[in-house]
């Protein structure tokens, strides 16, 4: 196989968890870029078609084109570095311990913070908002938003052990052995 890395006077490497882990680490960062290229070009497409005196939007596009922009970037980032991890170059191996750490803090934890902040003032305002009972359209609207945010909590729940998992093999004597320098 083109993308396995033997090297002289080490058995090659059968199925290993933690490249699966990467795998699919490197296929969500690649369906992240592919989700913030697509969101920026429809903010670019909705900046261009401002009015030059409406500066408030410009701006809000502005900084949101921003954010697409970091996260692309960021995306990106974790895809080459999982690539690496992947093919076994040396300089892979800490970066993605690093990131992995980062991601199980960043995303997972504090994320979770926010997804909980917000979903209380959801609550607060579907509370003061709706008074007696729901009809039926508004209630199965209701319950997919929270399916949706309990689905969102579970691959929370799920990922941040896995990630933090990652980042503890990536340490291991039987993994380092896999990454080698450049040749």
């Amino acid at each position: 196989m083109f993308l396995k890395v033997r090297r002289e006077g080490t058995r090659a490497g059968g199925f290993a968890l933690w490249r699966l882990v990467v795998w699919l680490m490197l296929l969500l960062a690649a369906y992240g870029c592919v989700q913030y290229g697509a969101h920026a070009e429809q903010l670019w497409q909705a900046l261009q078609q401002q009015a030059p005196g409406n500066t408030e939007a410009i701006s809000q596009l502005h900084g949101m084109l921003a954010w697409d922009a970091g996260y692309f970037v960021v995306a990106f980032a974790v895809l080459v570095i999982c690539a690496g991890a992947i093919l076994g170059q040396a300089w892979s191996r800490r970066t993605l311990q690093v990131i992995a750490v980062l991601l199980a803090v960043v995303w997972g934890l504090l994320g979770a913070l926010q997804q909980f902040s917000q979903w209380r003032d959801f609550s607060r305002t579907v509370e003061m908002t709706v008074q007696g009972p729901m009809d039926a359209a508004a209630q199965i609207a209701l319950n997919h938003v929270r399916l949706s945010y309990l689905i969102a909590v579970a691959i929370r729940a799920v990922g941040v052990p896995v990630l933090l998992w990652l980042a503890w093999q990536l340490g291991r004597p039987q993994v380092r052995s896999f990454f080698h320098g450049r040749r």
